[in-house]
């Protein structure tokens, strides 16, 4: 175990975490039954995985939420930090793939607003994940698994949501400063209070770091690549009565961030970009009678990013959506019906390269929900109509099914229909096509899980195959000579099994995870780019005094670079530390070393990665 702190030694390191991070996993298992008593609660309701507010234990998809003490305790800077450590999940190049899936088939949204691009800056569409501010978060729910049944086109192949903070009857001021490695340096400001049926919660953050050389080998200026952030985000909630709630949630981030021009004309001189996520949600909840429930939802995000390359290049993006939800029980159980209205605009600006394009569609969706429970069985059916402006109908599905062996194991089985459209850029824009065809999935899951006063393991198997699914090339594949165009490929397949768990020992706190997959382009028999075929992760906490230490390991196998096969990027695995301090009530200190031993790794073909890097929080906040 010496040669997991040395460089050359990095093969031997990544050979000894599997059977670590196995061990982790089944040590969850042997340790339920003596160490039940410690046990560490979960997160009691989860929202992302049926649309509405249920208990964890009715949800039969493959969820995980991610809590408050959690991401205070961990140190993390960044949302990406948080969710590479997560099982089926794994984040390169700046965006998070989910089992296996395109990353652009990851459904992001913040308190309920849908955040996304149609525009070329992410490449086939899908999230800007930098663009998305770690601040003022309650919890993060993650769910695996087919989910445009419940959410459209932006769900293929799973869903995060972030919750951020409520206010409460008080006044709770807090000051936040940080400094870091790279010269990084943050400072935040918030407060959340409430008042005679009123609260609010409101931050306002800026930061900053030098960055470093993203790019060796091409001579740019400056030599590494920096960025600063400005966010700010407002909750207000008003209780008209006991059963009627107002909301009003915003959120704004600035994004400025340098970038080696590797592809342009300009790669001598660093490219800024800025990007710009703004939302904004105003909502009412109702509760009629014990029996029926419902929420109405009106909310808009706008994604937006300019650039100082000649030619420099505009792109905006605009996601509108009203939807109301319902609860009802009856019939022998839960329904939930749904409407929903989608509206999605994109502008480009004309530039020496590019002509302009301004387009637009819109999405209505109908569905429904029904689970039920009879004896040690439960059901959850659901389906989904969308009527597209550009593609017509599109129907899907999904049915579960569970059983409970005994009152801490149980099994289920599922399957789900998924799509998603192309972008609009796409479709309007010069490399794009209108005769582009949406790509559709197939999935079906198996799982067995273990689940008693917070400890938890899980089994999941799964298969996942799209048809139809978009990539671009040049000078291929139907494109005229010497341009780049998007087009359809035939099938693509991800097989694959993720064993999870997590528990305590004593005051040592365990989780870990193995995944195992198979990403395959069907059509040309090669693998799916930049997915790793094997995927440790494991995490230890250990409270002390009033200290909490933590320590991370991942292992992530190699990858292709290319569509071709032909170029790897070799596998790694990296060290992070942490430690955590409350003083007081009011006063805490967090310190996270991230790749403690200084790996030399590489996510994406001649883009270099920080080494060991560290940075350090101190906060009060009013309690």
């Amino acid at each position: 175990m010496v040669s997991i702190f040395m460089k050359n030694g990095i093969c031997r390191a990544r050979l000894a975490a599997l059977p670590m991070a196995a061990a982790a996993a089944f040590s969850c298992v042997s340790s339920f039954a003596q160490n039940t008593d410690n046990a560490i609660a979960l997160q009691q309701v989860v929202v992302t995985a049926s649309r509405f507010a249920r208990p964890v234990a009715e949800v039969l998809a493959d969820v995980t939420v991610i809590d408050q003490q959690h991401i205070e305790e961990s140190g993390a800077t960044s949302l990406l930090q948080i969710l590479e450590q997560q099982p089926g999940l794994q984040v390169g190049d700046g965006k998070v793939y989910v089992r296996g899936g395109e990353a652009r088939m990851t459904g992001l949204f913040v308190d309920g607003v849908r955040v996304g691009g149609q525009d070329g800056n992410q490449l086939g569409g899908g999230v800007n994940w930098e663009l998305i501010p770690l601040g003022d978060i309650e919890r993060i729910e993650i769910v695996r698994g087919p989910a445009s049944v419940l959410y459209g086109a932006d769900a293929m192949t799973g869903v995060v949501q972030i919750f951020t903070r409520r206010g409460s009857n008080g006044v709770s001021p807090s000051v936040s400063l940080g400094v870091g490695s790279y010269k990084a340096q943050k400072v935040a400001f918030g407060v959340r209070g409430g008042a005679a049926g009123l609260d609010y919660a409101v931050r306002i953050a800026s930061s900053q770091t030098d960055g470093f050389n993203t790019y060796k080998s091409v001579v740019h200026t400056p030599d590494t690549e920096g960025s600063k952030n400005t966010d700010a985000n407002l909750r207000l909630g008003y209780a008209l009565t006991d059963a009627h709630r107002l909301e009003v949630v915003s959120s704004q981030n600035r994004l400025q961030y340098r970038s080696v021009d590797v592809y342009g004309s300009n790669n001598f001189e660093d490219t800024t970009t800025n990007g710009t996520l703004q939302t904004v949600a105003a909502s009412w909840s109702a509760r009629w009678s014990d029996r029926f429930k419902t929420t109405m939802r009106v909310s808009r995000a706008l994604t937006a990013y300019t650039s100082n390359t000649d030619p420099a290049w505009d792109y905006s993006t605009g996601l509108d959506g009203v939807s109301l939800d319902g609860q009802w029980v009856g019939l022998g159980g839960l329904w939930s019906p749904f409407l929903e209205q989608k509206k999605d605009t994109f502008t480009s600006a004309e530039n020496a390269y590019n002509p302009a394009v301004d387009g637009s569609r819109t999405v209505l969706a109908t569905g429904l929900g029904y689970a039920t429970r009879l004896g040690a069985s439960e059901l959850q059916i659901n389906g989904r109509s969308d009527n597209d402006s550009v593609y017509g109908v599109n129907s899907t599905g999904a049915v579960s099914y569970a059983y409970l062996l005994a009152p801490s194991w149980r099994a289920g089985v599922s399957a789900g229909t998924s799509y998603r459209t192309p972008t609009l850029e796409q479709l309007l824009g010069l490399y794009g096509s209108a005769s582009l065809a949406p790509e559709s999935g197939r999935s079906t899951e198996a799982s067995v899980s273990y689940s008693e006063r917070g400890s938890e393991a899980k089994l999941v198997l799964y298969r996942n195959t799209y048809s139809d699914l978009i990539t671009s090339s040049e000078s291929s594949n139907g494109c005229a000579a010497g341009t780049f165009c998007w087009y359809n490929v035939g099938t693509a397949s991800v097989q694959g099994v993720t064993l999870s768990g997590a528990s305590r020992i004593g005051i040592l706190r365990l989780r870990g995870s193995v995944d195992m997959l198979n990403p395959r382009n069907e059509t040309t028999g090669k693998d799916l780019s930049l997915r790793a075929k094997q995927l440790v992760a494991i995490g230890a906490e250990l409270p002390w005094s009033s200290w909490v230490f933590g320590a991370e390991v991942q292992d992530i196998g190699p990858t292709f670079d290319n569509a071709a096969n032909s170029a790897v990027n070799a596998g790694y695995t990296l060290l992070n530390l942490r430690a955590y301090r409350e003083f007081s009530k009011d006063w805490s200190l967090v310190v996270r070393l991230n790749n403690a031993t200084d790996q030399t790794y590489q996510k994406v073909g001649g883009y270099s990665t920080a080494g060991a890097n560290f940075f350090a929080t101190l906060q009060w906040a009013s309690k």
